[in-house]
């Protein structure tokens, strides 16, 4: 059998590294990357050298679609910009992969299910946090009925002052490009959410702010690389220290202008980072989140409560590994401090009224996102899944419910927390 044609739109990091090297690696014979397309076709060609690859390359998506007419397209463009891509590969029949967001308005919304419903071409989501396989094992419980009907969820995540300031020094730290942290980063959590409590988000209420970026902050420069607070910032970041991003965006952003070390405490920021929030769904389940992007460490905690027990899990990272690492040492001794790495991350499962608590053990994994990412790709990608009995491909609609969410979320907090009906349509 021949192998399927995949072309890739978006060659930052995510496309290049997370798609087409990876499909390089784990679909040798099976899928090969026949197109390229970036809005910066400098882009395109630095990926196919960092690759070592020819793969042709396109500066218009139309004509990609046109003349390599492939077996599926992956979306890894800019949140705002997915929608539009996603549409035109559907009307032309082709498969689609998106990365989350799916989109970032409810008239992209719109747009993607009219289009879906033209189009007999399948469309999906990369929600990969189905995939965690601590998640996987929560959801596996869920179906089971071990827990009996769900009657709450809590989701609570810290991002630390590396990875989170990450977020506010890219594109993504302006509302147009990404709706913000609820859409941006929170549409694989609402996702989550909407997969355990099993239905849909039916209201939603917010409070959010700006408390420590942008305009917070005690000063600022235009971006890192030419700043004079370099040397006393806690926040500098020297991004073009490895080959890999000179090639994909030093050198390109003469073509864009995108600046990838641009100040966190820039007074355009316009997205919050502190938000809270809560949601009911269609079958009464009822939930709350919380996110903060300038936290004093890293973490994740999820707890879903049921008629008959509880799930939690509960995450501690070290983030070293952030863009902008500096001075990381009380962050790092708390996700290495000498113990098991079992003791950094608990999972346990309650009955209480059997007096019964079961410490569920980490599996061996690896790969991305906690071995998440591997067993996606091969989900949406490959030819050896053929059973799904857990739900974790995530169709365009479950996207479109995630993204909702978020959107509301933003409503609610631009209306002083009133509350929003989630599937009110544009």
């Amino acid at each position: 059998m021949a192998p399927k044609r995949f072309v890739i739109a978006g060659t930052g990091g995510r496309g290049t590294g997370s798609y087409a090297g990876t499909i390089l690696r784990e679909f040798e014979g099976r899928i090969e990357v026949a197109g390229l397309y970036d809005i910066n076709p400098l882009r395109t060609q630095a990926a196919n050298k960092i690759l070592g690859t020819e793969f042709p390359v396109f500066e218009d998506f139309g004509t990609m679609l046109a003349t390599v007419k492939p077996d599926g397209v992956i979306v890894t463009t800019k949140d705002c910009t997915h929608a539009e891509y996603v549409v035109q590969a559907l009307e032309a029949g082709i498969p689609t992969f998106s990365e989350k967001p799916l989109c970032t308005t409810r008239e992209q919304v719109a747009d993607i299910r009219q289009a879906a419903a033209r189009s007999a071409a399948e469309g999906y989501v990369t929600h990969n946090m189905r995939f965690n396989p601590d998640l996987e094992e929560l959801k596996r419980r869920l179906v089971a009925g071990d827990i009996g009907d769900v009657l709450h969820i809590q989701f609570t995540e810290t991002l630390d002052r590396f990875h989170g300031a990450d977020y506010f020094r890219r594109w993504h730290r302006f509302m147009d490009n990404s709706a913000g942290l609820m859409v941006h980063k929170a549409s694989h959590h609402f996702d989550v959410m909407n997969w355990f409590a099993d239905s849909r988000p039916k209201t939603v209420t917010g409070q959010g702010c700006l408390a420590y970026y942008g305009r917070m902050g005690p000063r600022r420069g235009e971006r890192c690389s030419t700043c004079p607070h370099a040397d006393t910032c806690n926040f500098y970041a020297d991004v073009f220290k490895s080959e890999r991003n000179v090639l994909l965006y030093k050198e390109p952003e003469v073509a864009d202008g995108y600046f990838r070390d641009s100040c966190v405490f820039d007074e355009r920021i316009d997205i919050p980072d502190t938000i809270a929030a809560t949601m009911t769904y269609d079958n009464g389940v009822v939930a709350s989140y919380s996110l903060i992007a300038y936290a004093s460490y890293e973490s994740m905690r999820i707890g879903v409560e049921g008629t008959k027990g509880r799930l939690e899990v509960y995450h501690r990272y070290g983030t070293s590994w952030a863009v902008g690492h500096k001075g990381n040492e009380a962050n790092a001794s708390l996700a290495n401090d000498g113990t098991d790495a079992d003791d950094r991350r608990q999972f346990f499962f309650v009955l209480p009224h059997e007096n019964h608590v079961e410490m569920i053990p980490k599996r061996k994994v690896t790969g991305g996102h906690g071995g998440a990412d591997p067993k996606l790709r091969e989900f949406l990608f490959g030819d050896t899944v053929h059973d799904d009995p857990l739900s974790q491909k995530a169709p365009l609609e479950d996207g479109i419910q995630a993204v909702l969410v978020g959107l509301s979320v933003n409503e609610s907090i631009a209306r002083n927390g009133q509350p929003i009906e989630v599937q009110d349509g544009p």
